[in-house]
């Protein structure tokens, strides 16, 4: 087969679909020999890293430099150029990593990680609102198969599209190897406390800022951790999102800047260090296909206590304590519950790190490509 994908998802910061664009590939690079792959992306002033392009055995890469705004309109709203096109040779099959197909002579396949922007259209980022809200009824019914990561997200496209199981498959994401790697030594949880200033003890959170993540409440929630428990730092990490501003502004207006540190985009190697000293993660996300900071979390040997709404429970199972995101009281109640409670701390770090080990990027590859095996009819 010849295969092609939109990988401009890691051309930069990858977090969300583009952590899970890239780990498929690679996988899919390391696993199949007989299949060509046909990479795409494009640009105006950004160029992709070579060294993160997947070494695939067969197939072509192309970094275009064609504005990323146009590109969007003319694909998503006129379904031009083909990207067999671009390639010059006739694909068997297309991958698209958004709910909006990729134009091709072939078959076509999305993946859709969450309903998001239709649950929150409110809260959903610019792209989404611009693109996905109209064109994901249409998209869905021309696309030749469904991948999606959660049995929650399986469950909504049915609900909401009338969608057949049996176009749908569902993919759990993995968890990245650097997570599993023995504990921080205390030489290097030392340096990483000097180089980024972190505090003895502290709750972290890990994503962009984002509305659906759900910061605002988490500041609220703080706040009352503050008046009940004690006065213990936020350590923010992820890239800066829409939500952001609105962030800083209920940070001075509440009075807690001195508690709350935002560090941006780290890389694994540094994150692997930020969860390993935590006291406790906190996930408090609206909305979540999947939620891959839980694994990371959980892996890391760092108690969780996340939302128990989406996909979410799915997810940590029995490793997480479970919270409304809607709710500032009953967050600050699970946080200083564990965050006080020895046991329970012990438990969560123990069934965490077990539940971890069921997600590898492989098994992804692996039902991937049986899955285009099936759509393109090769099975």
């Amino acid at each position: 087969m010849r295969i092609g994908f939109d990988i401009r998802p890691f051309l930069k910061q990858e977090t969300g679909v583009g952590v899970y664009f890239k780990n498929l590939l690679t996988e899919l690079a390391r696993l199949d020999s007989e299949n060509e792959y046909y990479l795409f992306s494009a640009s105006w002033k950004d160029r992709f890293d070579p060294s993160k392009i997947p070494s695939f055995k067969k197939g072509d890469f192309r970094d275009l430099r064609w504005p990323v705004k146009a590109v969007n309109f003319l694909w998503y709203k006129l379904g031009r150029p083909r990207l067999d096109s671009v390639f010059k040779t006739d694909l068997d099959l297309t991958h698209s990593p958004t709910p909006i197909i990729l134009p091709t002579k072939g078959k076509k396949i999305v993946t859709v990680c969450d309903l998001f922007f239709m649950d929150f259209p409110g809260k959903a980022d610019r792209e989404a609102r611009r693109h996905f809200l109209k064109g994901t009824k249409r998209s869905l019914r021309i696309a030749d198969g469904v991948l999606t990561i959660s049995e929650y997200t399986k469950k909504a496209l049915i609900e909401k599209f009338g969608l057949t199981e049996n176009k749908i498959k569902v993919t759990y994401l993995g968890l990245n190897g650097i997570y599993l790697k023995t504990a921080a030594s205390r030489g290097e949880l030392e340096a990483a406390r000097r180089a980024f200033d972190l505090p003895p003890e502290y709750l972290l959170f890990v994503g962009a800022t984002e509305p659906r993540k759900n910061l605002l409440n988490l500041m609220d929630a703080l706040i009352l951790v503050h008046q009940r428990y004690k006065k213990i730092p936020l350590v923010l990490v992820g890239r800066r999102g829409d939500d952001h501003d609105n962030l800083l502004a209920k940070i001075i207006a509440r009075n807690i800047g001195p508690w709350v540190r935002i560090l941006g985009y780290r890389p694994d190697h540094e994150l692997r260090i930020f969860y390993q000293a935590a006291s406790a993660f906190i996930f408090p996300s609206l909305c979540e296909g999947f939620g891959l900071p839980l694994l990371e979390a959980m892996a890391s040997g760092v108690p969780v206590v996340a939302s128990g709404v989406t996909a979410m429970p799915e997810i940590a199972g029995d490793a997480a304590c479970f919270f409304d995101p809607e709710n500032p009281e009953d967050m600050a109640e699970k946080m200083i519950r564990v965050l006080e409670d020895e046991d329970m701390r012990r438990d969560l770090i123990e069934k965490g790190r077990t539940r971890a080990l069921d997600f590898r990027w492989e098994k992804t590859a692996v039902e991937t490509l049986e899955f285009y095996r099936s759509v393109s009819g090769r099975a």
